[in-house]
Order: C-alpha cells, then structure tokens, then sequence
C-alpha cells in the first residue's frame, strides 16, 4: 500500500498513544520507526510502521501488533528468534511479579468480595475518594505493595480496584454523578454569582476557572466549581466570553446571575465590560443615565485585585522605602541559603518566610519578621558572613516600622477577604472607609514615607473613589479615574455591610465621617 496518499494522520509518540505502548510491552520498538495512526480515508482505523532493517512499510489495524511481528519473522528470522526469547522471558517475570503482588494483597485462601459487595461498595469509595481526590494520591497508589498490605490489614477481603479501573470506570462514574448533581443544584438555586479566575500550570497551560456561589434553603452560603477548562490560543474578550457563555448555558444559569466577579484584566473587561443583570435593561435606552448604568452591570472588580493594584501603585510611586525593603528581601534569600543563619535564628525562635513576587502580603510578613529580630542579633548574623552592605540602620529601621504601621490594615482586609467558607463582600465597604483615614492619620505623624501615604492614597481615590463618594467624601476633580471608579460606587457594597451582622451602622457610626454624613 503506498503511504503517499493524501490521507489524514496523526503521529503516535510512545508516551501518549496505545499503540506504541503496547510496542513497548513486546519490545519491537527498537525494529520499528514512524509509527502513524490513519483517521480518515481509505486507510481509517489502520495503523503504520516502517521497519528499521529493510525500510519496509508495514500495515495492520489499529491496537494490533500481529502483523509487525509477522514481518519480523518472515524478512528478519535472527532478530525474530532473539525478540521472542526476550519477550518471553519478560513475560515470565510479569508473571512472577504479580504473583508477589497478589500475595501481598491478601492472605493465603482468603476469598474476596464480589463487586456488588456492600464492604466493597463502601472500601472502594473510601480509597477513590478519600485518598485520591482529598489527599490528591496518584492513581498509581492502589498497585503499591506498601498500600496493597495496609488495606490487606485493613480487610483481607477487599478487592482493590487497579488503576484502570478508576480511570475508565470509577472517575467517569463519579464525574457524571457530580455533574447531574451541580445541574440540579443549579436548578434549584434562585440567584447566583460567579467568580473568574485564570491559572497556569508548570508547563504553562492556562486553565480558566468557574465557580458559582450562593445561598442555599437552610440559608448556608455555598460555593461549587462548574468548570476548570483549559483554554487554547489567545485569551481575548470574544474567546473568555464565549467560556463563560457555554457554561453557563450547560448549566442552565444565564438568567440567574446577579454577579460576575472577574479580576481587571483587559480581556475582562472585554468580555463582561457591558453586560448587565438579567430583567434590569431599560426599556428606553435615551432616558439612561451613567449612573443607572453602572447600577446594572453585571460585573463587579475582585476587591482583593484592586487593593493589590492600590499597594502596587504606592511601591512603584516611592522612593523612599526601596532601599531598605531590597535590604530585607537579600535579607530573607541569605537566611534560606546560610545554614549557620537559619540554625541560629532557629535557635533564637525566629524565621524569615522568602516574599512571594505576585503576593504582596508576603512580603509585608517578610519584612515583619525581619523587623522582629532584635537589631543586635541580626547585625551580628550579618557581620559573621562578611554582608555588611545588608546592615539595617536606624534610618531604615524607621522606615520599615513605618511601613508595617501603613500597610498592617491593608494587609488585614486581604486576608480577611480571602476567607473560602464566609461572606466577604460586607467587608469591602468598612476596609475601604478604615484605609481611607487610616491613610490620611499616617500621612500626618509619619517622617520617612510621607511620599508613600500620599501614592498610596491617590490611587485609592482612583480606584475606589465611586465608593468613597457615596459616602460623601469629597474625591479632587484631578484624580484620574481608574476602570474600577464606578463600580465601586454599587450600592451592593454598601446594603452588604448594613445587613451583615457584624457591622450594621457601626461601621459607620464610629467612623470619623462628619456627623451630617453619619
């Protein structure tokens, strides 16, 4: 069969394909090269091979290997009979092997369950969920002889599924079961909100995630992943809508979304920028105003991504504190790479966490904890290893002291705010108030960062200043409103923190706000 017909193939590599693998199993691979798999065409469901000794195209049907070893034995009977010899006695240790595994796995005449077993219903879910998904165990767990004695002891009787199984039986099962149970959760459910969020793996692999949240009958707030999808290509508006879009018409949502919470990336803005809540578009677009507009989006900015940004726009914008925070940061990297500074901090009760670049809160730990080690100890540390440029002064320690008095409530409301099993959208409003004049006291009795109070609140009125102006605090006409301006101005922000219980008017009433504001 000439293999230059113009037919649709895929290459077959051995890590991925089942064909190569099963080469790999008899050991032809090393007489046999250009494995391709036929999808289409005369040749569909047809595999090919070319042999290494005579260059010869060999073909047979997908998943067989006949055919190749054939070949072998007509054209090459040397390397025929020293393959057979090798795959022999391959399958022999096979064979021995699971020998020792099946007697590891259980007592000697001890009958197993069936499958339909109540004690092997039960054990088989244990594993499958319990290790596998919660711990995050690898499949390959369940073929361990450490693992095959411990569930031995556990009940002699117990079939332990093998890992095929949980691939194609258990996972499929499980993963249909879960998602007819999201569907009708989805159906019962009166109003949701959604949360975005891109991640990337270490073979940089993006993944776009979905997570709905909301209130349940017994008045339980409840969060549920809908999706974890990997996204191809470009991440442009059209492409992050058209995700959302599909899930949502999966699941039968689109019009029970009250919310969208995305970060402010620009392709986020792209996608959700417009688009408003379900049964609130006006009749009469000529009478709408900005406000009403803004009133009806539905997306809202991530608060902790937009407080991140406010403290990127301080660091960026001051000078000022550069100097001693490189200090702490070389600082922290030599207390992870010198043995005698991490076994005398240690013995002094004291360690440095290494700042994390896209956490900003970890490096507000990092220097916290630098500060905290009395002055004397970690000079003389520092003296010891010859890293005298690393010294702390008074001057430096001043500003660090200042800088942890300025961004200790910043720091606070991101964490707070990160809580996975409590509401946080009330916490939005009296973090942005207590920032706001905590700022303005800083500003006032700090000596070395006085430039950084002032960044730090210039973008806070950017980027927050809708909020701030429906509390009547006055924004200057000369700041430059930031995408997020207006959407913070949602009343949202606001009615959340009146009904949560926590704060009610408090927030407000021991506020410094003016008296006729209050």
């Amino acid at each position: 069969m000439n293999s230059s017909f113009n037919e649709s193939t895929i290459d077959l590599t051995l890590s991925t394909t089942d064909l190569k693998t099963s080469f790999s199993d008899d050991g032809l691979e090393k007489y046999l090269e250009n494995f391709k798999e036929y999808i289409a065409g005369d040749s569909k469901r047809k595999t090919s091979a070319t042999c290494i000794l005579c260059k010869e195209i060999v073909w047979h049907l997908k998943n067989a290997t006949s055919n190749y070893s054939r070949h072998l034995q007509r054209k090459h009977k040397v390397e025929f009979d020293s393959w057979s010899k090798q795959a022999y006695k391959e399958k022999n240790n096979k064979m021995k092997q699971a020998f020792i595994e099946e007697s590891l796995a259980s007592s000697s005449g001890t009958e197993k369950y069936g499958s339909t077993h109540p004690p092997q219903i039960e054990l088989a879910q244990m594993v499958f969920k319990n290790f596998i998904i919660e711990l995050g165990l690898p499949l390959s767990i369940t073929e361990k002889s450490a693992f095959i004695r411990a569930m031995s002891t556990v009940d002699p009787k117990f079939r332990i599924p093998c890992r095929r199984s949980i691939t194609n039986e258990y996972l499929p099962k499980m993963y249909n079961q879960i998602l007819n149970k999201l569907k009708k959760t989805c159906l019962a459910a009166d109003f949701i909100s959604l949360t975005f969020d891109g991640w990337t793996d270490r073979r940089v692999r993006a993944f776009y995630a979905i997570t709905m949240h909301y209130v349940d009958q017994t008045g339980q707030l409840r969060a549920h992943l809908l999706a974890f999808n990997h996204i191809s290509g470009s991440h442009t508006g059209e492409n992050l809508f058209m995700e959302y879009d599909r899930v949502s018409t999966s699941f039968s949502i689109g019009g029970k979304i009250v919310r969208l919470i995305t970060d402010n990336a620009s392709n986020n803005l792209s996608a959700f920028g417009e688009l408003v809540i379900p049964g609130h578009r006006p009749n009469d677009d000529d009478i709408q105003n900005s406000f009403d507009k803004q009133e009806e989006l539905l997306r809202l900015p991530c608060f902790i991504h937009t407080l991140q940004l406010v403290v990127k726009d301080g660091l960026n914008d001051s000078e000022c504190i550069r100097p001693p925070l490189s200090k702490v940061a070389e600082i922290a990297k030599l207390s992870h790479k010198s043995i005698t500074i991490a076994e005398k901090l240690q013995n002094e009760k004291f360690s440095i966490p290494e700042a994390i670049v896209t956490r900003w809160n970890s490096q507000f730990l990092t220097v916290s904890k630098v500060v905290d080690i009395p002055n004397t100890l970690l000079n003389d540390l520092l003296n010891e290893q010859k890293k005298t440029e690393l010294l702390l002064s008074t001057k430096d320690l001043a500003v660090l002291r200042e800088f942890i008095s300025i961004f200790t409530l910043f720091a606070e409301a991101t964490t707070r705010t990160q809580a996975e099993q409590s509401i946080s959208i009330s916490l939005v409003g009296p973090s942005i108030l207590a920032i706001y004049y905590d700022l303005e006291n800083e500003s006032r009795i700090c000596k070395h960062t006085k430039p950084l109070c002032h960044a730090l609140m210039t973008s806070l009125l950017a980027r927050f200043g809708g909020f701030l102006l429906n509390l009547e605090i006055p924004v200057d006409d000369h700041v430059k409103h930031r995408n997020t301006f207006n959407l913070f101005s949602d009343d949202i922000f606001l009615v959340a923190s009146f009904l949560d219980g926590q704060f009610r008017l408090r927030w407000i009433i021991q506020s410094a706000l003016p008296l006729d504001t209050k």
